[in-house]
């Protein structure tokens, strides 16, 4: 087994909420067990499925935040002989992770309490919606709630003068979940150190509304020190007053981000010597563009307005491929906006590996799926197993404590 944590075992008890933070630890080489109920997790029955066929071993979005991990089903809820078994698998972990409800497994004495009480080592993670305590601790959320509540929901979306009236638009992808999902890692391997170092584990309390309300760029801080309230803006950050555009369409109608157009003297003049070889931005080598500040947008400089104003002629001028390869080599941090069937052919990703092959039910042969966004080199990552079907290895982990 490889893995930087290829020598810990984690016993998960998550859904949609937890799962991804499952899946880091067992990426990263951890055993993680993923003990599920009789109907299997909630996570399961979440689309898109293979082929649009619905099943407990079909889910697309189950098989990507589950890899490398094994399935054990325990009747938790209403068998005591199986709450038993979950007690000697923990006393086989080194950390515990779970999602459900506050007090839920306490209820069914296999709670981050009893866990506690039963091994001073262990490392228990609770990652909920609003964490274990406060008025809001038993409340229901969801991926889209949670953006809500927490603040990033705000941030996000249109500018008035694109769309009018325009309400918040929710980012997708599970990007409150996995958000959540980060924070609780951070907190796991933080209390995997103080346990190195000490020998005792502990209790992390992590919450998705937390996570999420320190994730919301300037909103907060301009608020905290200023009180005063960003507003949303199309395709760039959130501002306390209106910036320049950073979305721009090219000649073949292809959309393009462009950050930070000249905001250095250095790449000021690359990015000048470009323009004016084509013809345009004559007017840039007048001593009112020299200075950064002056170029910056959402200071409401007349040079940024004909900064921009010209860079949107020029870009219309041009395909948006050239733009991006000639942007590029003059250091400019400006890209293509691609499509999904884009993303997945881009060369530099498989030339690095990103890409792996995921196989499951109904599919025929495999499918690509996003692999590691890191490379180690003592410890390589690895596709170990798919996601697991479920139950997949019930027989298997309770043979290894002779319980089968």
């Amino acid at each position: 087994m490889s893995g930087p944590l290829s020598d810990i075992r984690v016993i998960e008890v998550c859904d949609e909420l937890g799962q991804y933070a499952g899946k880091l630890l067992a990426d990263l080489g951890a055993d993680v067990i993923k003990v599920e109920p009789p109907e299997g997790s909630a996570a399961r029955r979440v689309g898109p499925f293979v082929k649009d066929i619905p099943g407990q071993n079909r889910s697309l979005n189950f098989w990507y935040h589950n890899t490398n991990k094994r399935s054990v089903v325990l009747d938790l809820a209403n068998k005591p002989a199986d709450r038993e078994a979950f007690l000697a698998l923990a006393r086989t972990a080194t950390v515990v992770l779970e999602d459900q409800r506050p007090g839920a497994l306490d209820a069914l004495r296999v709670g981050p309490k009893v866990l506690a009480e039963a091994d001073a080592s262990l490392v228990v993670c609770s990652l909920t919606p609003f964490g274990q305590d406060g008025p809001w601790a038993q409340y229901a959320s969801s991926d889209f709630v949670g953006l809500a509540l927490g603040g990033p929901m705000a941030m996000n979306g249109y500018s008035a003068s694109d769309a009018p009236g325009a309400p918040p638009v929710r980012g997708h992808g599970d990007q409150g979940y996995n958000t959540a999902c980060h924070f609780a890692i951070q907190g796991i391997l933080a209390a995997l150190m103080h346990r190195d170092r000490s020998g005792r584990g502990q209790y992390v309390d992590a919450s998705m509304h937390e996570a999420l309300s320190c994730t919301v760029e300037v909103g907060m801080p301009y608020y905290l020190y200023m009180r005063q309230d960003v507003t949303r803006q199309t395709a760039r950050h959130a501002a306390a007053q209106r910036t320049e555009p950073w979305l721009f369409t090219a000649g073949d109608g292809r959309d393009l981000i462009l950050f930070g157009i000249g905001r250095d003297n250095t790449s000021w003049r690359k990015l000048k010597a470009w323009y004016q070889s084509e013809g345009f931005g004559l007017q840039f080598d007048e001593p009112r563009f020299d200075q950064p500040i002056a170029r910056q947008a959402g200071r409401g400089s007349p040079e940024a307005a004909e900064l921009y104003a010209e860079t949107a002629r020029f870009i219309a001028a041009h395909d948006a491929g050239y733009i991006y390869r000639e942007g590029q080599l003059r250091d400019q941090a400006w890209g293509l906006i691609r499509s999904p069937d884009e993303t997945l052919g881009d060369d530099h990703f498989w030339d690095r590996g990103f890409f792996v092959e995921a196989t499951g039910e109904g599919l025929d042969g495999s499918a690509a799926m996003p692999g590691p966004p890191y490379h180690f080199t003592a410890t390589p990552w690895e596709l170990r197993r798919p996601a697991p079907k479920l139950g997949e290895h019930t027989v298997e982990v309770l043979a290894e404590l002779a319980l089968g």
